[in-house]
């Protein structure tokens, strides 16, 4: 009777304090005898991209070599068995790379020994001879093995067979469903009934299907969608498809649209979102081939524009855009060919070289995104040079505004904080009251001298990882800098992280917070009895002055944008047009304002275009409900 034991390894192995091999995380069967203590072989290790089935003809050294104090080390019990497999991948890892590289489909045989500060292994040539080869770390004394030992023959394994991942498609009416699995391999459907994707997949890899493209009219929903191949095909994936749910959802801009005069010829989902509380929308785009920013009543700002006392010779729209309630927009760019520059329609707000407040920007970081009050506050992330002299130079990270910095690392906050470092990709706010929130790190009391993820604002901390909310109650397990970070006229700010989850024990959930509580976690249910099951961290956060916090995530694995109150739209839906919304590009952001309303980006049909919940349409500048700029 045989006996066996699946055994996950990482293939970084630590035997008597030396470190030895690297790789993936490998499962493995570990087989026993019919005692359940000795191990006579391996199934299914895999190494370098191949299998091999692994068998232990000896278990000790005396079946080996014969009776002999030297070689009576036992190869027995679960423990040696884990570490058959430990030393397997050493040896190969180490010692046989060419033998590994020409095995198969053929047969190779090693011993495997343990020394104190040396790995030991012989190699049997397929002419029979014994080749003696000896592996330690360079500076350290090489030594008799003293430890497990074992012989092995290994046989290259065939890759098992692919299978297909298929289920069953129920209650589809409308026409334009696509279906994909890991993201490719787009499978059209047409009616209800069983489907199976045109690519196999190999057992012990992983399979995701998805919804690409809504039907018309309908939201289909995936179930059982998800997890590792089988060793047989997958049958019982089941794709729902019910009457599509009425969203007060319209489309800002499209692709194509024309804009007081401009045409749009392409929107940028990485230039993100930005709304104001007239239910302005800016976002970045292309007229013919040219970087611009726009809001839905026209242009902004286009490269080579001359706003006021400046030259946008170039816009990025890695830099994100922001807008206030007067409709000043701001972004990223760069004044001249050398200098990056921050701008909004009515001039240069700063540039890389110039001096704020007395302080000279040494440099502006586009990734670290822009944001401005209503009173044309704009903040945004850069460094700043500090000493003198050519070897008594430091440059930091900082975070500014036109007036100047308002943090910069090293600096001891408000509240007696030390900014131990600020994180530029993570992302800025502002509110009216010129509050900056920006995520960094800092030193951790409880945690000894390692620096922990943290939210700040200039007036301290905010939160930190490992810390507790104000509530007392709730520890913030992992702070996620690229969900990134958002303020209101409050004080109160808006991030993403990781929290126990109650229902699940010990394991943690993606979740969204303010200092004050968790505002949505993944498996719960928000206000509206939406389950929210996953929230999506390149999506990022923003809240309004009523505490609103708006961010993507899924619900019954369809992609969505929510709020804590509930849903806000999801593929799927019918919007106030009566079109479908098609898909939602979570990397595109999103954004609130105070009235609720939500703006972020997606797709109608394969077109890029910027949506808005609310059905109104806000009053245009023409009319008199909006000024499209203001000059300070």
């Amino acid at each position: 009777m045989k006996f066996k034991r699946t055994v996950f390894l990482t293939a970084v192995v630590v035997a008597m304090g030396l470190l030895l091999g690297t790789g993936a995380t490998q499962a493995a069967e570990v087989i026993f005898d019919g005692n359940t203590t000795t191990a006579i072989g391996i199934e299914g290790l895999e190494v370098d991209g191949l299998l091999y089935n692994v068998t232990f003809p000896a278990t000790t050294g005396s079946e080996l070599y014969g009776p002999s104090p030297n070689w009576s080390f036992p190869f027995t019990g679960v423990d040696d068995g884990e570490e058959a497999v430990a030393a397997v991948i050493i040896a190969l890892n180490n010692s046989a790379a060419d033998t590994v590289g020409t095995a198969a489909p053929g047969d190779f045989s090693f011993y495997v020994g343990f020394g104190i500060n040396v790995l030991d292994t012989g190699i049997t040539a397929t002419d029979g001879s014994y080749v003696n080869q000896w592996i330690g770390p360079s500076g350290v004394e090489w030594v008799s093995y003293e430890s497990t030992a074992v012989y092995a023959d290994f046989t290259a394994a065939s890759e098992p067979d692919p299978v297909t991942i298929g289920g069953t498609v129920t209650g589809l009416e409308g026409s334009g469903l696509v279906l994909q699995n890991n993201g490719l391999d787009d499978l059209p459907i047409t009616a209800d009934g069983t489907f199976i994707f045109d690519t196999p997949l190999t057992p012990s890899t992983v399979y995701n299907v998805t919804v690409l493209t809504q039907p018309e009219g309908q939201t289909c929903s995936v179930t059982n969608g998800r997890g590792e191949v089988p060793t047989e095909d997958v049958t019982d994936v089941d794709v729902l498809c019910v009457e599509a749910r009425a969203a007060d959802v319209s489309k800002v801009a499209a692709e194509g649209d024309t804009l007081d005069g401009t045409i749009l010829d392409e929107i940028s989902k990485s230039g993100k979102v930005a709304i104001n509380s007239f239910g302005r929308v800016a976002f970045h785009g292309q007229t013919g081939p040219t970087d611009a920013v726009f809001t839905q009543d026209g242009l902004v700002a286009m490269e080579g524009d001359t706003l006021n006392d400046s030259t946008a010779d170039r816009i990025s729209n890695l830099g994100g855009v922001a807008i206030n309630l007067f409709g000043q927009v701001a972004f990223h760019g760069r004044e001249g060919l050398r200098f990056e520059a921050v701008f909004t329609q009515n001039g240069l707000v700063a540039k890389e070289q110039g001096t704020l407040g007395g302080t000279t920007l040494d440099q502006i970081s586009e990734s670290g995104g822009v944001a401005i009050n209503l009173f044309g506050q704009v903040a945004f992330h850069g460094k700043i040079e500090v000493g003198s002299g050519p070897f008594n130079t430091e440059t930091l990270r900082a975070v500014f505004t036109q007036d100047g910095p308002v943090a910069q690392e090293g600096d001891t906050l408000d509240d007696e904080t030390r900014l131990v470092e600020i994180s530029e990709s993570a992302g800025v706010a502002i509110n009216l009251f010129g509050q900056v929130a920006f995520h960094g790190e800092v030193v951790d009391p409880d945690a000894g001298p390692d620096a922990v993820a943290a939210v700040f604002t200039q007036d301290g901390l905010v939160a930190k990882q490992g810390g507790t909310l104000t509530d007392d109650t709730t520890i913030v397990e992992e702070i996620r800098e690229s969900g990134g970070v958002a303020i209101n006229d409050f004080g109160r700010v808006a991030f993403q992280g990781r929290v126990v989850d109650p229902a699940a024990g010990s394991d943690t959930v993606a979740a969204v917070f303010t200092q004050d509580v968790v505002v949505a976690r993944e498996g719960g249910t928000l206000t509206d009895g939406t389950t929210l099951d996953e929230i999506s961290e390149s999506g990022g956060v923003a809240i309004n002055s009523l505490g609103q916090v708006a961010f993507h995530g899924r619900t019954g694995g369809i992609r969505a944008v929510f709020t804590q109150d509930g849903l806000v739209a999801k593929e799927g839906d019918t919007l106030t047009d009566g079109t479908t919304l098609g898909e939602i590009s979570e990397n595109g952001g999103v954004a609130i304002n105070n009235l609720g309303e939500v703006a972020f980006h997606g797709r109608i049909g394969g077109i890029d275009m910027v949506f808005r919940s609310g059905s109104e349409s806000p009053p245009s500048s023409a009319e008199g409900g909006l000024f499209k700029s203001i000059t300070w």
